[in-house]
């Protein structure tokens, strides 16, 4: 893992740079504590059909890809009726999610455009995960060039834990070709994890269908090899949320990425009840904003590490709670930014019902005025919600050098799994 260093992280320098992430514990059908929104759930370890994809079972790429998405989705990627069949699938090895199509040292399948329209030729690789479903990496475990998606659609979508996964460089393309002058602002949509649902188009402002019950943990979140921080054409969210209940976010690995994390994908979203999500003990280095940039939801972020935040020509910003959101911000560390810690987003009046609240203790350094774009007016001294899961708080200088040793993938993986592959090692 790539760990970027502050100024009191130096002194750490030995064991923060060659320290693995803490091993971690996979037992079949039981509930995990996530000590965050996930808790309040369902959420199991599916306690049957185990799924192994590896290089030695599929040797052939084309082979593993067919073998990985058909396990994540249990039924056809292509229609709403995935299967909530449960599987714990364990991932060795990389998946090229584009089919050999784009590599680290070619992404010219994304630079084709109609030469009449302008318009790209070719769409995102993106893959749905259906209910029910386990997704846990050993032995390096990497997703390349492509996306995974978790959206509930009339069947809804529930139950899914990813751990241990590194998400490598979702690259897509812009929806037009940005060397003509009228598009040049243009941008790609390619997410590498993205959990949403299907709007209510009789509102307009609410969903029908919302994921619940997810855990993201120990997961690392690049653009690879691409540096593009300025600019990023060719990526969009690492972990967008566009709704979802009972999510938590732990231990996780965010670097060399720019937009890494929308809630709410736009003002007309209010409504907390459809963003339930916490974030813990994640490392945000290397990155430029939305850590996470959010409207209306009951967003908790504890013991999470920001540093190496923005730069010289897109100074961008952490935290970006916009309209709606309500806010408890505790015992984080706050590094270098080359702007600021946050900025709002909320274009609401005080007086309004939806003008944002955020609570904010134990960080370091506390947010202020002068580190913080839009926060004492926003401020509040009681918490705006009652955290209803069990969680405990470190000093945010001790989660510093912690998190930095613990966040992302690389981690051990031991299971504990039933029938005849009790004792088989992986």
């Amino acid at each position: 893992m790539k760990k970027s260093l502050s100024t009191l992280s130096a002194l750490f320098l030995a064991s923060a740079l060659f320290a693995l992430p803490s091993p971690i514990t996979v037992k079949a059908g039981s509930k995990p504590v996530t000590n965050g929104w996930a808790d309040m759930g369902k959420l199991s370890y599916p306690s049957r059909n185990v799924i192994l994809i590896d290089d030695a079972t599929y040797p052939s790429a084309e082979k593993k890809l067919e073998a990985f998405t058909n396990a994540i989705a249990s039924g056809s990627v292509t229609d709403s009726t995935l299967s909530h069949t449960p599987a714990l699938i364990i991932l060795s090895g990389t998946v090229d999610l584009s089919g050999g199509k784009v590599s680290d040292t070619d992404h010219s399948y994304f630079d084709q455009f109609d030469p009449s329209t302008h318009q790209r030729l070719h769409k995102d690789f993106m893959y749905d995960i259906g209910s029910n479903k386990a997704i846990i990496g050993i032995k390096n475990a990497k997703v390349a060039f492509g996306g995974l998606r978790i959206k509930a659609y009339e069947d809804g979508r529930k139950n899914v834990i990813i751990r241990n996964i590194n998400f490598w460089d979702a690259h897509g393309s812009t929806e037009y070709d940005t060397s003509i002058p009228q598009y040049m602002t243009k941008k790609a949509s390619a997410d590498q994890l993205v959990i949403e649902g299907i709007e209510d188009k009789s509102t307009k402002s609410r969903y029908l269908y919302v994921p619940e019950d997810i855990w993201i943990d120990h997961c690392t979140f690049s653009d690879g090899l691409c540096s593009d921080l300025d600019r990023n054409f060719n990526h969009d969210g690492a972990l967008d949320i566009k709704c979802g209940k009972n999510i938590t976010i732990s231990f996780c690995e965010f670097t060399n990425h720019d937009k890494v994390t929308l809630s709410g994908s736009s003002d007309k979203f209010t409504d907390p009840s459809e963003r339930e999500v916490t974030f813990h003990n994640n490392y945000y280095h290397g990155c430029v904003q939305r850590m996470p940039r959010t409207r209306g939801g009951y967003f908790h972020l504890y013991n999470n590490v920001f540093d190496d935040i923005g730069t010289k020509n897109n100074s961008g910003a952490s935290l970006g709670p916009g309209i709606g959101a309500q806010f408890i911000v505790e015992n984080n560390f706050f590094g270098n930014h080359a702007g600021k810690i946050l900025k709002a987003q909320d274009s609401s009046e005080p007086s309004d019902s939806t003008f944002y609240k955020i609570y904010a203790s134990g960080n370091s350094p506390e947010l202020t005025k002068s580190n913080s774009e839009g926060f004492e007016a926003h401020q509040v001294t009681k918490k705006p919600w009652n955290i209803p899961y069990k969680y405990s708080l470190q000093n945010a200088i001790k989660a510093h050098f912690d998190v930095m040793e613990q966040a992302g993938c690389g981690a051990e993986v031991s299971f504990q799994l039933k029938g005849s592959r009790k004792n088989q090692q992986f």
